[in-house]
């Protein structure tokens, strides 16, 4: 079978390797992606002002809303491919990338035309405020007009085994994007909308173009994708929805943070905490990363496992990952606390912003230990078609903590509440996710006692 030595690999490997190689390929591209996104901030804040930046801040919860569409059909895809992999049955996986690509495009076509129709209420809507919103509906009308082009499905092609090609998805769309971005705002003088146009075609185009180039015309892979596989097959198309919905839910709900945050802070602090968050979020997310790319790197090797029953080998990567979770968080902890001038001066030159972010920066990165343990086991239950679990942790999490607690601390304490409610929210969910991990493993211990 071509490319199956890829794949195979992830059954016999030793885990902590396999977990290293994947995880450091994932968090080298995403790495690329936080420096694209910390340079883009940069020239927005620097080549324009900070406002132009709050404005593209602003339209973050879209950006969050395509991607979870994005990994909400990829993930469920890389699910099944991975499994289907794992239990010997290329036809399947062939008809899941298929069908996954189908949903995506139906529903980026709806997403813009909506989107560029109503972008004026939908900036308002969000937070900005008069100074910001001009900002806003520019960089916003080009995201959406480019969200046919707003992922490549990098997650399915690490699926199949190919790291390598999935993280060469992620760093040649960046660098031209961030070099678009340079060329477009400090050169040509564009403004945001040039941002917006590096975002589209430098990055987003870019990764889709590689990813078509992968599905239909890369011969090493695990199996082939054939037109009648386009044919919508709706017990796959309804795996790919169940088991992904979990990734929609969590990242429409932290949209719905975001939104709730950002009119918070227009309301509590004005143009100036608008601009603060959106240099220290965008802080907060790149410095994430590894974390991210440890999920990203856990994923496949849980799904091809768990299809072949090696159970003890699916415990042992998730074990693995949450300690590296931890150990990443405490060091970006110390870090930030530390050195939180330094940080955001790399953003920033206006005093003011400097000044006020530090505060937020330092109760921000209080989460930093425990923010990737929830995001974790959800993936874990993802991985292995347990929608129901990642939907608790996911929905309830945002729904039963994170909104609560945010609304209430910010009640009590302004705007240091606003910063100080991530941590807060974290911790609660760390135990809960925790929990629920403990209980389904040892169901699943049962289960292998007594059916073995």
């Amino acid at each position: 079978m071509p490319g199956s030595a890829h794949v195979e690999r992830l059954g016999t490997e030793k885990i902590g390797s396999l977990l290293w190689e994947l995880s450091s390929q994932t968090t080298l591209a995403l790495l690329a992606y936080a420096i694209y996104s910390v340079t883009d901030t940069y020239f927005l804040s620097i080549g324009i002002n900070s406002l132009a930046a709050a404005g593209a801040s602003i339209i973050s919860p879209i950006l969050i809303a395509l991607g979870g569409v994005a990994t909400t059909v990829g993930t469920g895809g890389a699910s099944i491919v991975s499994r289907a992999l794992g239990e010997q049955k290329p036809e399947r996986a062939a008809r899941a990338v298929a069908n996954t690509l189908l949903i995506f495009w139906i529903t980026a076509f709806v997403i813009t035309f909506f989107g560029t129709l109503f972008i004026r209420p939908i900036v308002y809507l969000f937070g900005a405020t008069d100074a910001v919103a001009p900002y806003a509906i520019t960089y916003g009308r080009i995201i959406f007009l480019g969200a046919i082009f707003s992922t490549g499905f990098s997650t399915i092609v690490r699926a199949d085994g190919n790291v390598r090609f999935s993280t060469a998805m992620w760093i040649i769309p960046v660098i031209a994007n961030t070099f678009l971005c340079w060329l477009f705002i400090m050169v040509l003088r564009i403004g945001v909308a040039g941002a917006a146009l590096a975002t589209v075609i430098g990055g987003q185009a870019l990764s889709a173009a590689m990813s078509m180039y992968f599905f239909f015309f890369r011969k090493n892979r695990s199996y082939q994708i054939r037109l009648e596989y386009f044919k919508p097959d709706w017990a796959i198309m309804g795996e790919i929805i169940a088991v992904g919905f979990p990734s929609f839910v969590k990242s429409l709900s932290a949209s719905l943070v975001v939104i709730v945050t950002n009119n918070l802070l227009k309301t509590i602090g004005g143009d100036s905490a608008l601009s603060v968050y959106a240099i220290v979020g965008r802080l907060i997310s790149s410095l994430n990363t590894p974390q991210t790319g440890i999920v990203q790197g856990m994923q496949p090797i849980l799904g091809y496992n768990f299809g072949q029953q090696k159970f003890e080998r699916v415990r042992k990567t998730i074990l693995y990952s949450l300690g590296a979770s931890v150990t990443y968080g405490l060091l970006v902890f110390g870090f930030s606390i530390l050195t939180p001038a330094a940080l955001i001066g790399l953003l920033s030159k206006e005093p003011e912003i400097i000044a006020e972010g530090q505060t937020a920066l330092k109760l921000l990165a209080l989460a930093f230990p425990v923010s990737g343990i929830s995001v974790m086991v959800a993936a874990y239950f993802q991985a292995v078609g347990r929608a129901r679990e990642a939907l608790i942790i996911t929905l309830g999490g945002i729904i039963l903590v994170k909104l609560p607690v945010l609304l209430l601390v910010s009640s009590l304490f302004s705007l240091t509440g606003i910063w100080i409610s991530e941590a807060v929210s974290e911790l609660i969910l760390c135990v809960v996710a925790l929990l629920m991990l403990k209980g389904y493993q040892e169901k699943t211990v049962r289960r292998i006692v007594t059916d073995p």
